[in-house]
């Protein structure tokens, strides 16, 4: 009875066992003070790691229109890193690039890099000089409209197998003969060899009546032949051109796409293995008028947005090269010229491989500029 009654009569007792109870029931709710950390998740322990340091440079950090910088990196303590901005995709954690040619005139190239310790950014900007959308190039008058030549050359050019050449030409009417381009003899292209007219190409439009023709195909030159498109050249528009040559056991093989990025307009020719085994006298690249016909065969028209590369690209990087240079791996690789808006005042290579051509003469094209 005194039991019971000390039980029912102890109002302190009784609230310390309904306490105990909504403890055990609620164990969150309970712990005094402490009870309010127990529901916040503790802060995970420091890692250790140091903070990823980052630098980018560009060198040079200013180019011509069609120019190109080459971008270098370092980070220490970063696992991964992410480019933006004017290029993009995943980068190692040190590198080196190529920024390919530049048009605009400004290019920022982020660099984002990330570790254990947390994460650092950098950026390098080139700017293009005289940027603003404008394009140049070189007008050459024609045969008729010179006493003299009118030609750039290189004379320690690449090898004439294996090879891509990209271009832009935009070709006016004249009677006769044109030259975009002969890689040959700076001199005769009779000069002998195996096949007497030997170890030389070139990519033009052809007057099928010779010298007094006034309608034009487009060619391939070669061991004294001309092999030609079935359809006419339309004058007084552009083209978008290509010619990739190969040399396997089989024979040497030439491709002329005349009407990019319709690959369907192509000029084939394969030629026997020993053809351009042996180097002319006077090995040159020459571009505007024929060496050998010196004021005879200049072009009549505009080019600009050479290309050249030191290896036959396949069909799928020609069509991305010529939309953006140095857009693809073999392209940047390979690259051995370069030159997007030539003028009669520079046509130096801003690959950065240094192939830089010379004039020949005094004379010069005019200078072509589109705003």
């Amino acid at each position: 009875m005194s039991r019971v009654h000390e039980i029912v009569a102890g109002p302190q007792l009784w609230g310390s066992l309904l306490s105990a109870l909504a403890c055990t029931l609620f164990v969150a709710g309970c712990g005094g003070g402490g009870g309010e950390s127990a529901m916040t998740a503790a802060p995970p322990p420091p890692s250790g790691s140091p903070a990823p340091t980052l630098t980018v440079t560009a060198t040079p950090a200013s180019v011509p229109s069609g120019g190109s910088s080459n971008l270098s990196w370092s980070s220490t303590d970063a696992s991964s890193c992410t480019a933006s901005g004017a290029w993009s995709g995943s980068r190692p954690t040190s590198g080196t690039a190529s920024t390919g040619a530049l048009t605009n005139a400004s290019n920022v190239f982020t660099l984002s890099c990330s570790g254990p310790g947390g994460s650092a950014s950098g950026s390098a900007t080139v700017t293009v000089q005289g940027a603003g959308g404008s394009s140049s190039g070189l007008d050459f008058p024609g045969s008729a409209a010179t006493s003299g030549t009118i030609r750039f050359r290189f004379t320690n050019p690449l090898p004439i197998y294996p090879a891509t050449y990209i271009w832009r030409v935009f070709p006016r009417q004249q009677t006769g003969y044109y030259t975009t381009f002969f890689w040959g003899n700076d001199g005769d292209f009779g000069w002998g060899g195996v096949y007497g007219t030997d170890t030389y190409y070139g990519a033009h439009p052809y007057p099928p009546n010779g010298s007094v023709g006034t309608t034009h195909k487009w060619e391939i030159a070669a061991i004294g032949n001309d092999y030609l498109s079935s359809e006419n050249v339309v004058y007084d528009r552009w083209y978008t051109q290509a010619l990739r040559v190969s040399s396997d056991g089989s024979g040497k093989h030439h491709e002329f796409y005349w009407d990019l990025p319709n690959t369907s307009r192509v000029i084939r020719v394969d030629l026997p293995a020993d053809y351009g085994n042996i180097n002319p006298p006077h090995p040159a690249l020459t571009w505007g008028d024929a060496p050998w016909s010196p004021s005879n065969e200049i072009m009549n028209g505009i080019i600009r947005g050479i290309q050249i590369y030191s290896t036959t690209l396949s069909i799928n990087d020609i069509v991305s090269e010529s939309n953006t240079p140095l857009s693809t791996a073999p392209g940047t690789s390979n690259v051995w010229y370069l030159n997007l808006n030539p003028t009669p005042t520079d046509i130096s290579d801003k690959s950065g491989q240094g192939h830089h051509p010379e004039w020949v003469g005094a004379e010069r094209p005019r200078l072509w500029s589109d705003p």
